[in-house]
C-alpha cells in the first residue's frame, strides 16, 4: 500500500507543459460541494460532530493524558486512551468478522514509524495539544489551536508535497513485511487468533486500568465513559468512511494538510470524506461546550505564538513521515493489531514524555 495515497496524483502523466498547479486546479473545477454523494458528506459530517462533541466532553488529548502522568501521576486521561484502544479493538474485530469493511492494514516501515512518531511526540508538548485535541479545543474557543492547526497544515503539506518529500519518502522506505509480502500484525506475528491476542491484552489492560485512583469533579465526562465512547467512535469511523468513500477510519494528518492545499491549489482533486469529517469536529466540540457553558474564547500569549506554531509545524510535517497522527495511528490502526501503527504509538509515547522531562523535570 502506497502512502499517502491522496497526494499522489492518480496516473496522469505531467508533461513539460504542465505543473503540478494547473492540474490540481483543474481538476477540482468540476468538485464542488453540491456534488458531493450525500452519503459521503453525511457520513462524514455525523461522525465529525459526533466525535468532537466526545472529545470535548470527556477531555480527550493525548497531551493532556502524557501531562497529567508525567507531571501529576494521575495516569486516569491516559487509563481513558489505554480503554479506548480495546474497545476499539473489539469494534474493529466485529465489523471485520461480520464482513461489513475490509479494513486496510498498515505496513512495517519501522524507521518512519520510529523517526515520524517520536517527532510528533515532542511536536504535541510544544504546541499543547495533540491532532485530535487540537481540532476540538478550536470549537471551544481556543484561538491558539487555530494558529496550532496553520501549523500543522503546512508542515503536512511540506512533507506530503513539498520539500521534505524527498526526506519523508527515504525514510519511508526500509519496510518490514512477512515471507509472503504481507502486513505484521500481532496476529501473523504470533500465530493466533486476533480473538485470542485481544483477549490477552484486555486481561492486561484491566490489570493497569482497574488501579485507576478516583477521579476530583472537574466538570467531564469520567474516564471509563470517555474512553469506552472514544473506542465506540474509532470502529464507527471505519465503517462509516468506508460509506462514501474508501475506509480510512478517524484521522487528523493528511486531512489537515489538504484543507489548506484544496482551496488554495485544488490539490487534492476532490473533497475527502476525511476533510469533512475534521469539518466536524469543532461543530460537535461547541455543542457540547455551549450546552454545558464552558464555551469562551481563550487568546494565547503573544510570547507563546512562535512556540505553539513550531509546534504543529512539527506535528504536521511528523504525522506523514509517521504515516498517521496520534488517532489515526495510535488508535484507529492500533485497532487492527498492526505493529507498525502500534510501534508509532509508543514512539509517540516516548517522544512525548521525554519532552515533559526535557522541559520541566530535568532540573528538579
Amino acid at each position: 500500500m502506497t502512502w499517502p495515497r491522496p497526494y499522489h496524483l492518480a496516473s496522469r502523466k505531467v508533461n513539460s507543459h504542465e505543473t503540478l498547479t494547473a492540474i490540481c486546479l483543474s481538476a477540482s473545477m468540476g468538485v464542488a460541494m453540491g456534488d458531493l454523494p450525500w452519503p459521503l458528506l453525511v457520513s462524514a459530517l455525523a461522525v465529525g460532530i459526533v466525535f468532537g462533541y466526545v472529545l470535548q466532553r470527556g477531555g480527550f488529548c493525548l497531551t493532556r493524558a502524557l501531562s497529567n502522568a508525567v507531571l501529576m501521576r494521575d495516569g486516569n486521561i491516559l487509563r481513558a486512551y489505554l480503554l479506548a484502544l480495546l474497545v476499539a479493538m473489539i469494534g474493529v474485530q466485529i465489523i471485520e468478522t461480520l464482513g461489513l469493511v475490509d479494513i486496510p492494514l498498515r505496513p512495517l516501515r519501522w524507521v518512519s514509524n520510529v523517526v515520524g512518531g517520536a517527532l510528533f511526540g515532542v511536536g504535541m508538548i510544544l504546541s499543547g495539544g495533540c491532532s485530535a485535541g487540537t481540532w476540538y479545543r478550536v470549537g471551544e474557543g481556543a484561538a491558539g489551536a487555530l494558529v496550532v492547526l496553520v501549523g500543522f497544515a503546512i508542515g503536512a503539506t511540506t512533507a506530503g508535497i513539498g520539500m521534505l518529500a524527498p526526506v519523508r519518502t527515504m525514510l519511508q522506505k526500509p519496510v518490514i513485511s512477512l515471507g509472503d509480502g504481507g502486513a505484521v500484525t500481532l496476529t501473523s506475528v504470533t500465530g493466533l487468533s486476533p480473538w485470542i491476542v485481544i483477549a490477552a491484552l484486555v486481561v492486561l489492560g484491566a490489570i493497569w486500568l482497574r488501579r485507576g485512583r478516583p477521579e476530583p469533579e472537574h466538570g467531564k465526562w469520567p474516564w471509563p465513559m470517555t474512553g469506552v465512547a472514544v473506542g465506540m467512535m474509532i470502529t464507527v469511523g471505519w465503517w462509516a468512511s468506508a460509506v462514501g468513500d474508501r475506509p480510512v477510519g478517524i484521522t487528523f494528518a493528511a486531512n489537515t494538510g489538504h484543507l489548506l492545499t484544496y482551496p488554495m491549489v485544488g490539490y487534492p482533486n476532490r473533497v475527502t470524506w476525511s476533510m469533512l469529517m475534521a469539518l466536524g469536529v469543532p461543530v460537535g466540540a461547541f455543542i457540547a461546550a455551549w450546552t454545558t457553558g464552558t464555551f469562551g474564547w481563550k487568546w494565547p500569549a503573544a510570547s507563546s505564538l512562535a512556540k505553539i506554531f513550531g509546534g504543529g509545524l512539527l506535528m504536521g510535517a511528523a504525522a506523514l513521515v509517521a504515516e498517521g497522527c496520534n488517532i489515526n495511528q495510535g488508535l484507529t490502526n492500533s485497532a487492527t493489531l498492526a505493529v507498525g501503527s502500534l510501534l508509532t504509538f509508543a514512539s509517540m509515547c516516548a517522544g512525548a514524555c521525554l519532552t515533559l522531562w526535557w522541559m520541566f523535570l530535568r532540573r528538579s
